[in-house]
């Protein structure tokens, strides 16, 4: 795939594209995408309840991967919010 979503919803429950996953199979998944001839990109997309203790772990997982092409999505909801 040309990208891949991780989100985490208010509940800590954080998914792969839709799917739900635990932090073993998250790094697997994102293991897995590393390895392809392309890395593709990786599109980070937290809910602005999701709590920030899960985001920072997630994001951790995410560096320790060695993930290049990251970009946060959703922060456009906060454009008037500054």
């Amino acid at each position: 795939p040309d990208k891949n979503t991780i989100s985490i919803d208010a509940m800590g429950q954080v998914a792969w594209n839709g799917t739900p996953v635990d932090d073993v199979t998250l790094r697997q998944y994102l293991d897995a995408s590393l390895a392809l001839p392309t890395e593709p990109e990786l599109h980070f997309q937290p809910t602005p309840d999701a709590r920030y203790e899960k985001v920072d772990q997630v994001l951790a997982i995410i560096k320790r991967s060695g993930v290049t092409k990251m970009g946060f999505i959703g922060n456009e909801q906060y454009r008037n919010d500054f």
